[in-house]
């Protein structure tokens, strides 16, 4: 191909650190701007091995173009340094005026993507969505060893894994490829394995929420919700992460197949915060029906217990103007004496209920209602005003989802104001 005749005495005395400084920037330093214009180099070779062969081979031209080498001789010199570097390849000279690096044949590549045997199996839906993932990373994965001997990475494993890493973060992100290459003939198999990688997945912390529905009801499907996801732990945070909107929507279907749910035609919001300890806050909500019970103390003044029941239907009264007809019961637990109650309620804005009410209370039949605040942890208030001018009002901090606390008042009573703890059943 070429001989060492034709190169001066001083390549030997040069060629020890010309290799050295070559080797150490091989597969590291891509060409960018350091490829000199200049270089004598030809390279057939994908865009990722091009530019490590160019980073190194324009290192080793610097290094020719410092020292007292004719041009002829110094691309002689490159094209040596170039054999020796970049076994795979085919290294000739073109008209002894630059260098010409090809693969000297073209081998057909196969690729096996898949999870590796210490990786637990997926449980569905999440062995569906990476049949997904690994569906789309074949093909770029594929395209980084078109028309590359399997011998050059060997010397570019380190490139090589980069480029693999860069396309699995991008397509199944938390997750790392182990890799290996088998050739005989003309045939080559690049066989990746999937492994995690941390951070995982430890535990999932749900929590359920509803203004139409008794809590009884969204305890027992915040313990479905757990059994649904805890198969999903030990699994990458970032995978995680790229498929929310898909297990959020899986999770809504299967909480919606619960029998209650379907009959009181409620539909499921899932808020997903991905942490190791992973809160998953539902809010499900009826679209059709509200039921609900409470029990209350009163202090302060002479003890009372009551209990209710509220059951209700909504419908929309405009556009985003819900609506609610209903009905409750009040029961006073020391003489068992029950209220009835019917009325008609509405929602201007999103934390605001105004309504018209009839009881069968002794004192007034006819109430004026208004409902403010949030069905969430915080301050809410609300107040009754009949045609009679009785009054009855409440502020009070909403501690959870079980437990309230009221600063009550009713012009009917002898002690009008009181400390009323109310709990949601």
């Amino acid at each position: 191909m070429f001989q060492r005749k034709h190169v001066p005495a001083i390549v030997a005395e040069c060629f020890r650190r010309i290799l050295l400084t070559a080797a150490l920037f091989l597969g590291v330093i891509p060409a960018q701007g350091r490829a000199m214009p200049a270089l004598p180099l030809r390279c057939d070779a994908p865009a990722w091995l091009k530019s490590s062969i160019q980073g190194s081979m324009s290192a080793v031209w610097r290094e020719l173009q410092g020292s007292r080498l004719s041009r002829q001789a110094a691309v002689e010199a490159l094209a040596l340094v170039g054999s020796r570097l970049f076994p795979g390849f085919k290294v000739s000279l073109v008209n002894q005026k630059f260098v010409s690096m090809e693969p000297p044949r073209r081998w057909n590549w196969r690729l096996s993507l898949q999870m590796s045997e210490g990786s637990a199996r997926l449980p569905e839906p999440c062995s569906t969505w990476m049949k997904n993932d690994i569906e789309r990373a074949v093909p770029p994965l594929r395209e980084i060893v078109e028309n590359v001997p399997p011998e050059a990475l060997r010397w570019s494993a380190e490139s090589f894994q980069s480029q693999i890493d860069k396309i699995i973060d991008e397509y199944i992100p938390g997750w790392r490829c182990s890799v290996r290459v088998h050739a005989e003939d003309l045939e080559a198999l690049l066989d990746l394995k999937l492994y995690l990688r941390p951070p995982l997945l430890l535990a999932f912390s749900p929590e359920t929420l509803s203004a139409s529905l008794p809590q009884l009801l969204t305890d027992r499907m915040s313990d479905k919700t757990l059994e649904y996801l805890s198969p999903l732990t030990g699994l990458p945070l970032s995978w995680i992460s790229s498929h929310l909107a898909e297990m959020e929507r899986w999770l809504g279907e299967k909480q919606l197949q619960n029998k209650w749910l379907r009959m009181l035609r409620a539909s499921s919001v899932n808020d997903i915060a991905v942490k190791p300890i992973t809160k998953v806050t539902t809010h499900i909500e009826s679209t059709t029906y509200s039921f609900r019970g409470w029990f209350s103390v009163h202090a302060g003044g002479p003890a009372r217990l009551e209990a209710g029941l509220h059951l209700g239907r909504y419908f929309p009264l405009g556009p985003k103007i819900p609506a609610e007809a209903y009905a409750e019961i009040v029961m006073g637990l020391e003489h068992w004496h029950v209220d009835g109650r019917a009325g008609l309620r509405f929602s201007p804005v999103e934390f605001m209920w105004l309504g018209l009410e009839g009881s069968t209370e002794d004192s007034s039949p006819l109430w004026y209602r208004l409902w403010l605040g949030r069905d969430r942890p915080g301050l809410y208030g609300w107040l009754r005003y009949s045609d009679d001018d009785d009054l009855e009002a409440a502020i009070g901090y909403r501690l959870n989802r079980y437990v309230a606390f009221e600063l009550y008042y009713d012009n009917r009573q002898d002690d009008r104001v009181s400390l009323r703890a109310f709990s949601n059943l």
